[in-house]
């Protein structure tokens, strides 16, 4: 297999077809048998890999080349999900805007190249892929939830808790799914899963879909800015699933499907498997 077959397979099952700005094959192959893969990885896990005799290595937050203009993508990706969830579009998009442009400003001091050059330098292949492996989380805990709960008019906020722990990476996960705003009796109405879309939003974001209806979000992490505002418009609640086991579920799903075609795959870097 080769590193564009093993993208094109996470694509499709993102449902995607094209690489987004934050998926990226930063060194390409074309004989892949071992790949070492984690949530986090470094210019020494690059080196690491080539001692070991890895052909390539695989990244789910792998920040690269494309990514100066990772504003456009995540103003699309959020105005699409609000939209989704009944927030009007032009609203939807006067709310991402402010904190899409944020982005985009700290991107553009960041040094953008550094692991690709080191990839390129030692010949180790490497890639990168986000927004499909949070669009796959996204979908499979949105699925569980509207399934477990979706048709409870009287669940509770730790009804969402209790059905997270039937997934395996919660289960695993060092830092357990904690609700942040709200209380465990409260009722938990629509249920929001918002994974993708490079970060979070912000409070005007988690406002919209309050405004739109939403009851609960659940987010794999939330700034204490955005915390602070939700509690005092006093409209929803929030869980955080938690980072890392949530970015694991999708890029855990990428993992597998490699492995059916006949992949060695190696987990490190934070997966929680």
């Amino acid at each position: 297999m080769n590193t564009t077959e093993m993208m094109k397979i996470a694509l499709d099952l993102a449902g995607l077809k094209e690489e987004t700005l934050d998926a990226e094959i930063c060194y390409p192959c074309e004989d892949v048998h071992k790949v070492v893969c984690g949530i986090d990885m470094d210019c020494a896990a690059l080196v690491a890999a080539k001692m070991k005799g890895y052909d390539c290595v695989a990244e789910h937050h792998g920040i690269n080349t494309k990514c100066v203009n990772i504003n456009t993508l995540m103003a699309h990706d959020q105005t699409m999900r609000m939209y989704e969830f009944g927030v009007p579009i032009a609203a939807a998009q006067k709310a991402i805007t402010p904190k899409a442009q944020a982005v985009y400003d700290s991107f553009h001091a960041r040094n953008m190249a550094n692991k690709r050059d080191m990839a390129r330098f030692l010949e180790m292949p490497y890639m990168g892929i986000h927004t499909p492996a949070d669009m796959i989380g996204q979908m499979t805990v949105q699925s569980h939830l509207d399934k477990k709960l979706g048709s409870d008019p009287f669940a509770k906020v730790q009804d969402i808790i209790d059905a997270l722990y039937e997934i395996d990476e919660y289960k695993k996960a060092l830092q357990p799914p904690v609700i942040k705003v709200g209380s465990k009796e409260d009722y938990c109405g629509k249920i929001a899963v918002l994974f993708a879309g490079c970060t979070g939003g912000g409070p005007d974001v988690y406002r919209a879909y309050f405004d739109a209806g939403v009851g609960t979000l659940v987010l794999m992490h939330i700034d204490e800015e955005s915390e602070k505002a939700i509690k005092e418009q006093n409209k929803g609640n929030v869980v955080v699933a938690g980072h890392m086991a949530s970015d694991s579920i999708g890029f855990n799903k990428i993992l597998d499907a490699w492995e059916a075609k006949g992949l060695e795959i190696t987990r490190i870097g934070g997966i929680v498997r």
